[in-house]
């Protein structure tokens, strides 16, 4: 790979997404800014990001750009385009790309129970060890302390009478 992306933002005025990367044939840092056209507050970010993504004059640049980012992006923009400010936006998204230990997720529709799922597993890739991680650890022990108070659950005691 010749180019290895190292910043990824947005200008709202004109709507631009701008990539800072490094040339590693040159070792030059340079900008890259590329317009963002036919976009509307009714727009896909899904979309406009997959296709940003894939065109061919960006897509050696974007390489390294995750499409969950070039998403948040669009979705920033939209929000503009819409009359909120930045950090209204960016709360908005923070709060709609977290998972909530408490929800209920039986209660989630398809399309949101997929949308949570891919949330935890893009988390779940952040947190990877991998066996080639410099702090990798092949076989780790805890020792949980015994003198807390075990909570017991009723699915647990049902089962014990059962056998």
């Amino acid at each position: 790979m010749t180019f290895s992306a190292q910043k990824c933002g947005i200008c709202f005025q004109p709507p631009a997404i701008i990539l800072i990367y490094r040339d590693n044939i040159q070792d030059k840092t340079r900008q890259r800014i590329m317009p963002v056209r036919n976009f509307s507050r009714f727009s896909d970010c899904s979309r406009a990001a997959e296709e940003l993504k894939n065109n061919p004059r960006h897509k050696a640049y974007l390489e390294g750009v995750s499409l969950r980012q070039l998403q948040k992006l669009y979705s920033l923009l939209r929000d503009h385009l819409e009359g909120q400010s930045l950090s209204e936006s960016l709360e908005r998204y923070h709060h709609e790309h977290t998972i909530d230990p408490e929800e209920d997720m039986n209660q989630l529709d398809d399309w949101e129970l997929a949308k949570r799922k891919s949330i935890m597993d893009e988390l779940f890739e952040q947190n990877r060890k991998r066996k080639d991680d410099p702090d990798f650890v092949y076989n780790v022990e805890v020792d949980f302390p015994e003198d807390e108070q075990l909570e017991s659950c009723a699915w647990d005691t049902e089962s014990d009478e059962e056998m």
